[in-house]
């Protein structure tokens, strides 16, 4: 090497050994630059990956709690529900009273006790008084004006006034068919509950059963709403009905052999209607 100008004089292999040098030098950096980045790169991915681990456990959690809005539970209807037909306790010493219309009292029968409610408190052999009044009913008390006062309730009332020995602890409410004259389902309704609700504050402890109003064809179809009226009034006070409307138990095709009048049926009408009630309160006693 030598001087020249005061400078720092380069021979040619100089040149070459700083040039590899220098070469040398940026691979270098280069190497280092590319493994930072690349150390980088590693740290981002692997805190993406755990992001995304952490995102995908919280979902699976989620999933797997109960949901916020919690699924409604399954509502009660009529058809979950089935109402049981209402029943009589029958007492150790029975005693009964049947109270009704012209029906309880045998007319169209030949004799008294050939009558529905005779035969029937013959067959059930209870003590049995039977209070009957022709023209009467739950809201209607007789006359062509309603003006007799001869409501079932009254008589009730009565009884237990002027027979304080006799206490029933079973009574058949027959009648329907007079209250239709009234054309008030629901002044007959009414009636009927009140009817029920008083005879047992009369008899505390009395079980009511109700026979809905019943008549040969064509009659019978002129009752049907009457009917309605006094089934709503023994449900609301929870009282067994017998229902000889609804249940057809006179057709177009057995009326001519029960018919006495148009309006009453005859001796084998009445042994019709009591066995068809004793059926069903077989159906009502526990």
């Amino acid at each position: 090497m030598k001087r020249n100008g005061g400078g720092i004089g380069v021979t040619r292999q100089g040149w070459i050994t700083y040039g590899a040098l220098l070469v040398l030098a940026v691979v270098a950096f280069g190497v280092a630059a590319l493994a930072l980045m690349n150390t980088r790169g590693t740290s981002d991915a692997a805190s993406t990956t755990t992001a995304t681990s952490a995102a995908a456990t919280a979902s699976a959690t989620a999933s797997a709690a109960p949901s916020a809005i919690a699924t409604p539970a399954p509502t009660t209807t009529a058809t979950a529900v089935t109402a049981q037909p209402l029943k009589i306790q029958l007492p150790a010493k029975p005693v009964l009273l049947i109270m009704g219309d012209s029906y309880t009292a045998s007319d169209g029968a030949d004799r008294q006790d050939q009558g529905w409610a005779y035969l029937v408190a013959g067959s059930l052999g209870f003590p049995t008084n039977i209070d009957a009044v022709g023209g009467t009913g739950f809201a209607w008390g007789g006359g062509a004006q309603d003006d007799r006062g001869l409501e079932y309730g009254g008589r009730l009332r009565k009884i237990a006034a002027t027979e304080p020995a006799f206490v029933p602890n079973l009574l058949i409410l027959q009648g329907g068919q007079n209250d239709a004259l009234s054309n008030n389902p629901a002044e007959i309704e009414s009636a009927t509950t009140e009817t029920i609700e008083s005879a047992r504050r009369l008899w505390p402890g009395v079980q009511v059963v109700v026979l809905g109003p019943s008549a040969p064809q064509p009659l019978a179809e002129r009752l049907r709403d009457a009917n309605s009226a006094v089934r709503a009034g023994a449900a609301a006070a929870n009282a067994p009905f017998i229902d000889a409307y609804g249940a057809g138990w006179f057709t177009a095709a057995n009326s001519p052999g029960f018919d006495a009048d148009g309006a009453h049926v005859n001796t084998a009408g009445h042994r019709y209607l009591a066995d068809r009630f004793l059926a069903a309160w077989n159906t009502l006693v526990r």
